[in-house]
Formats: structure tokens, sequence, C-alpha cells
């Protein structure tokens, strides 16, 4: 089976930390993001992945090269100008063949079953499916509304407002790739374009409701966040405020460490206190210095005493966390 990871974005949300990485190139839990989809697609089955890219693309390269560390023989799309996930997939139709392919969103981490997804999709006959949790907040996230049998009925409220209630499109979806040829040369949104039009003519387009872990990794404050709860999950299999510290991170006598994932080289001084916080490779926090629900990169360097609440911090700048 063959698929595609979507990671063209511009980052534009994770400013300032897709600066110099892709947003799938930013460590999460001391792994590249586009690890995690990757390794749940050769987990169920897939052979051959090819990956969009735009923005700082060599970071992604450079995270994945071909695949083969990680069981997958990946190949890539580059997009002088961005083509959105309709187009992305689109210009690649052509790599799918024609049997069912599956297509990840590359700015989530997720551990649900694949693999029932999949045969789900192959029993119901469907064209396409949808894996779907339930909404935890319907404005922020697009309503899907799903019917008996599973078939969706709305997205967004379109093409009218059904009864039912509000799921969350998970941007994982199985489709037949022959669909991709519905949608135009150039930019177009996989949504928009192509299944609320199935929805309006009638055409059946299915929900799929999958059980596990999902995190939204799209700003700042949700990549803090959902690395410090997936310490505490089957995701990572941690115990409830266990830290994640790379071996060749340096933490001094005297220094407390929780909640926190600290990278490659990455030094916390003696007395030094980090709670709740990502340290990225070479990230440095002097002896006594207290860090708090932050995010420091591999050039931060916080000196002695100094104290960090709710920052991203870059260098010897410091960003307010959104």
């Amino acid at each position: 089976m063959k698929a595609m990871v979507l990671a063209a974005g511009l980052g534009t949300r994770m400013r300032p930390l897709t600066g110099r990485l892709a947003k799938p190139a930013l460590p999460v839990l001391n792994r590249p993001l586009i690890h995690w989809s990757l390794a749940r697609l050769a987990a169920a089955g897939v052979t051959d992945v090819v990956v969009n890219l735009h923005h700082r693309p060599e970071s992604v390269r450079r995270s994945v090269g071909d695949g083969s560390a990680l069981g997958l023989r990946v190949s890539y799309s580059y997009e002088r100008r961005i083509l959105g996930t309709g187009g992305g997939p689109r210009r690649v139709r052509d790599f799918f063949g024609d049997g069912p392919c599956l297509i990840v969103n590359g700015d989530v981490v997720f551990d649900f079953d694949l693999l029932a997804l999949v045969r789900r999709h192959r029993e119901a006959g469907a064209r396409a499916t949808l894996a779907l949790l339930r909404n935890p907040d319907p404005r922020s996230y697009t309503p899907v509304v799903v019917g008996p049998g599973g078939r969706i009925r709305s997205i967004g409220r379109r093409p009218s407002r059904a009864a039912g209630p509000a799921m969350l499109f998970t941007g994982v979806h199985v489709l037949d790739p022959r669909l991709l040829e519905r949608l135009p040369a150039g930019a177009s949104d996989s949504i928009r374009d192509l299944y609320v039009p199935m929805l309006e003519a009638g055409e059946r387009v299915l929900g799929a409701r999958v059980r596990g872990a999902w995190y939204d990794l799209g700003r700042p404050w949700l990549y803090l966040q959902s690395q410090v709860e997936m310490l505490a999950s089957p995701v990572h299999g941690a115990g409830p405020r266990r830290s994640l510290v790379h071996p060749g991170a340096r933490v001094a006598s005297g220094a407390r460490v929780s909640g926190s994932v600290l990278g490659d080289r990455a030094v916390v001084g003696e007395g030094a206190i980090v709670e709740g916080s990502v340290l990225w490779a070479g990230a440095r926090v002097g002896p006594g210095a207290r860090v708090a629900d932050s995010i420091l990169d591999g050039s931060a360097r916080l000196g002695r005493g100094q104290t960090v609440r709710r920052r991203i911090v870059m260098g010897r700048r410091r960003f307010e966390m959104k």
C-alpha cells in the first residue's frame, strides 16, 4: 500500500520555531515530528511514501532521507508554490496507482490503528473514508456530522446544517486515488474541493470513528503541551510526570527535571529546575536557573539564576508562548 504525508506548509502558526526548520522536522520527544507518522504507516504495512515539501525542504529531507531507517521507501515532491491538501496529492496522482491509498497530515501525532481504518474502508466499499474523533471544540476544529452507517452528512455545515454530534477530522484519510482526478491542476483543498462537492452531489463519503491518542501540534503551546501529555501516555510509555532525557544530555547534581524533554547535548546546571518544558539539542540552562512551561531551542542560553515561564527562548531572545 502507498501513502502520502503532507509536509509542505509554511509553519506560520509555529513561528518562531519554524524559522530554520519545517514543522514536520521539529523534534517531538527527541525525534522529528514526521517520524511519528511514518512509523505508524510502516506498522500498517505501507511500503512506499511520498512527502511533499515547500518551506525549509532540506530539513525534512535531512530528517527522513530515503526512509530505509524506518522500513520505507520515501520519495519527495517539491512544490515551488504550495498546492494544498488536494493539489499536493493531485500532483503525484500517478504515484498511487489504482489501489486505496492513505493520506496523512504531517503536523499531528496519532496512535490509532491504520490497518483497522483501511479494513473498514475496504469492507464498506467506500471511495473515501475519513478518520474521525469526538470534536472537543467545534470553534477550533471544523465539525463533521455523521449519520447512520457512518455516512458523512456534512463537513463545516456544508452542504447543510445536519443534526448530530460534532466529530473532528484527524487529517488521516483513505481514498480511491482516482478521485484526485476530479481536482484541477494547481492548488486545491481536499475538503472544500473534493469531499464537500461529493456530499452535495449525494455521493457517499464514509466517516470512521477511531480510537487512540491524537495530538495537534499546530501552535507552539500545543507543541509543548502535547509532548508533556505524551510523556504520560501509551504513545511513549513513560509513567506520570516522568521526563525524557537524551543519553547525550547532562543534568548536574542538585538539578531537578520533571515532566520535560531534554535533547542531545542539552545542559541543565547545578541547582536548576526544569518543569513541563522542552529543551532542544544543545540548549543550556545555567546553575540555579528555573524553566517552566517553556521551549528552548538549540541556541538557547539561560544564565545563572534566570527564570523563564511560558516562553520560547532562542539564543538570548525570549518570545511569548502562543
